[in-house]
């Protein structure tokens, strides 16, 4: 059984885009994957549609037919680019720039929360 990984085909932000090319691409037999940015899955519940995004990803072996679809569609994604101007391995090297700066900010407010926590407790004394 030869299973492919899943790769990441573009980020929309309306939710109506996103069942557009759901549609299309189930119509074509290619299985779609939705991740929801951050809290995007309890917005979307909540208020009907989320501020955050949608990524969708697809399986590798299908990536180009996808890419063609969309690019038929003439959706564009969060940012306004057309899928076709991004390449699939230069969104897996900019997610992991991403993480790397969020642990940096992570970091970063722990060693501030510390500082203040240390000059807390010096004033307290």
């Amino acid at each position: 059984m030869n299973e492919s990984r899943e790769v990441f085909l573009m980020t929309l932000g309306e939710d109506m885009q996103v069942e557009i090319v759901e549609e299309e691409l189930k119509s074509a037999g290619i299985p779609l994957l939705k991740k929801h940015r951050q809290g995007g899955d309890y917005l979307s519940i909540y208020m009907g549609n989320s501020m955050f995004g949608v990524d969708l990803y697809v399986s590798e072996d299908n990536y180009d037919i996808a890419r063609e679809i969309i690019h038929d569609l003439g959706i564009t994604d969060i940012e306004g680019k057309q899928v076709t101007e991004t390449d699939h391995r230069k969104n897996l090297g900019s997610k992991k720039q991403n993480k790397v700066q969020i642990r940096i900010f992570k970091v970063g407010i722990f060693l501030i929360f510390l500082l203040w926590l240390i000059l807390w407790w010096r004033a307290a004394v």
